[in-house]
């Protein structure tokens, strides 16, 4: 509850305001040769930017080193076909239709004055739909052909590919729509399948690691960050949406959040950058989504190239975000070459906080039981938990049941290993389970200190008991193994989706938490998040424009029996609420739409009175925008 709001005279915003632009900035345009369809990007040797833009009969190459005077340096018929997509290797562009055999290369080692190579692969494939190059080891593959996926080696002579073989074979199951390949990795989008694949290209042919469902079930595109740590899909469908997955553990993707921004739509192709999805969107074109909370995905910047209504396939086709200027390169079907830059809207925290007299709660998965889906197998299962501090396990309750009588079976605690379950326990005991469906406790000898993510499970191999996992209630994920006859690795598990079971524990305190909802956007509005507070507290949001000085003094400032607690921002605005019964807060900010707040920052910290020191304040990390 608000019960004292000052009005902060200074609002922050970075971005700029056009008529088609949300917080981004239109910088050229290009509209030679249309119509058009998907753009790609280069960068030559000596740092000057390129635009390989695609249209019905041929490609466009496009100086945009000065992006308000784009320059023409080539144009390369190839075809004629309303899908045309480019890649490039080196000071090479590879050119794929989908009514011409073979791929098409371009000479860019002199960009100001291209020159077309030749045609290849005409007797492999008689169209392709896109192109991908893996840039790490120098492969060609063509997508959705008419032969499968077939490969060249690029290595030895760029001009004149190697052909390799097939990576993937031909037929509807197999077509790929589109495919990225990364460090090691393929992520394939299987548009009739409704699935991203996700392959181990370490062998030839590729090792499929797993298939995950998207949304829509159509799976048009799919783009891991750099890290591979996380992988963002688009169903081309009206109603689509950017759906982002986990891959830390590339063999069980975990799906994650999702966004849209007009049910009515058509998402097309999306690719990370850093914290950042760039996506073109049909009739809502450019849309730059901020994934720093993969599960909470937030608009922060757009550039619309279609006047028209939404839905259907008019507009932004493609979209190239890896220009080292930052610029970001936009192709719309009808009016060709669009160079926007979105502004750079975001939050960071940084500064330790100190902690409160909040005490971690003990993980726990629908802890009031329900219904057993009832499976039964000769396997290893364990569930993913989560503890938010250091906590010391004492026992963990399982709902579960046997088929008949009652049994004794072993039960353990895993520790997490890039995401999956550690192959030895760190500690084990039993659990004795009888017929009916009840919770089970399974106690340690000693407590076992954990934090973070973890795994615990009992282990089920003698089949005739049921895994905890319910009809209904709240998601989760689990693994399954088999250690007599493979596999003998944690493997995630379709029927551990709602595990069911309650850590008894006893735990440390908590720093409270600062977060936020929503990204600085003209003419919109973002919160600063409270959690982990003791409740029912005043807390206060302290706001200013400095985290360096305050009237001539410097920042951060030591708070003298507050031990670990600093001032970290100047105290110029002060907002003072009550924590919710669970120890929550949160406070709005509403940005005008005004240029005139370019390029401001804006610092906030949260201050909750807490009798676990003397000064009776704790004070939370800071966030700058």
């Amino acid at each position: 509850m608000r019960i004292i709001h000052s009005i902060l005279m200074a609002t922050v915003v970075v971005g700029s305001v056009a008529s088609q632009g949300v917080n981004c900035v239109l910088l050229g345009t290009f509209n030679n040769h249309g119509s058009f369809n998907d753009v790609w990007g280069y960068t030559a040797p000596n740092g000057d930017e390129y635009a390989l833009l695609g249209t019905t009969t041929g490609t466009v190459v496009v100086d945009v080193t000065n992006p308000a005077n784009p320059v023409e340096r080539g144009w390369f018929p190839f075809g004629s076909s309303p899908w045309r997509d480019i890649r490039t290797y080196g000071t090479f562009a590879y050119v794929v239709t989908e009514a011409t055999s073979g791929f098409q290369i371009l000479d860019l080692s002199n960009p100001n004055s291209p020159t077309a190579v030749g045609t290849f692969g005409t007797s492999v494939s008689d169209s392709a739909h896109n192109v991908c190059v893996d840039e790490a080891t120098g492969r060609l593959y063509l997508v959705g052909s008419n032969a499968g996926t077939p490969v060249w080696d690029l290595t030895a002579n760029p001009a004149n590919p190697t052909y390799l073989g097939l990576a993937g074979g031909s037929g509807q199951n197999n077509y790929f729509h589109d495919l990225c390949v990364e460090n090691g990795y393929g992520y394939g989008s299987m548009v009739y399948n409704g699935v991203a694949r996700i392959w181990d290209m370490s062998t030839f042919p590729p090792t499929t690691l797993s298939s995950s469902a998207t949304p829509d079930n159509f799976t048009h595109n799919a783009w891991p960050n750099a890290a591979g740590t996380l992988m963002v899909t688009t169903d081309e469908k009206a109603g689509g949406v950017i759906k982002m997955f986990d891959i830390t553990n590339k063999s069980s993707p975990v799906a994650l959040g999702q966004f849209t921004p007009n049910s009515n739509s058509t998402p097309h192709n999306a690719f990370i950058l850093g914290d950042k999805v760039h996506c073109s969107w049909y009739t809502e074109g450019y849309r730059c989504i901020d994934i720093s909370d993969p599960n909470n995905p937030v608009e922060v910047a757009s550039y619309d190239t279609w006047p028209g209504s939404s839905g259907g396939f008019n507009g932004c086709w493609g979209c190239y975000p890896f220009l080292p200027s930052g610029n970001i390169l936009v192709s719309d079907r009808t009016t060709g070459l669009y160079i926007v830059r979105p502004s750079s809207a975001s939050f960071t925290k940084y500064g330790q906080g100190c902690a409160g007299s909040v005490t971690a709660g003990c993980p726990e998965s629908n802890p009031a039981g329900g219904t057993l889906e009832g499976d039964t197998r000769d396997n290893d299962y364990c569930y993913r938990a989560e503890a938010t501090t250091s906590i010391s396990v004492t026992s963990i309750d399982f709902f579960t049941q046997t088929t008949g009588g009652t049994i004794t079976r072993p039960a353990h605690i895993y520790p997490s290993v890039g995401g999956s379950p550690g192959a030895t326990a760190i500690a084990s005991t039993t659990v004795t389970v009888g017929p009916n469906a009840l919770f089970y406790t399974a106690t340690f000898a000693s407590p076992v200190n954990v934090s973070g993510e973890f795994f615990v499970g009992v282990d089920v191999s003698s089949n005739d008991v049921v895994i905890s996992s319910l009809t209904s209630g709240a998601s989760g994920s689990g693994f399954f193994r088999d250690l007599v006859s493979g596999p003998t690795n944690w493997t995630g598990s379709s029927l551990t989706d709602r595990p069911c079971y309650r850590v008894h524990c006893t735990s440390g305190v908590l720093t409270p938490s600062l977060g936020n909802v929503g990204l600085p956007i003209l003419n919109s509005s973002y919160d600063v998040t409270l959690a982990d507070a003791i409740p029912t507290a005043f807390a206060v949001m302290v706001s200013g424009l400095s985290d360096t000085v305050y009237n001539g003094g410097p920042l951060p400032l030591a708070l003298p029996g507050a031990p670990g607690c600093s001032l970290y921002t100047a105290p110029e605005v002060l907002d003072l609420f009550v924590t919710s019964a669970t120890g929550t807060a949160s406070a709005t900010f509403n940005i005008p739409a005004n240029p005139a707040n370019v390029g401001i920052s804006l610092f906030h910290q949260w201050a909750v009175l807490d009798a676990v020191n003397p000064l009776g304040i704790v004070v939370l990390s800071l966030i700058h925008i």
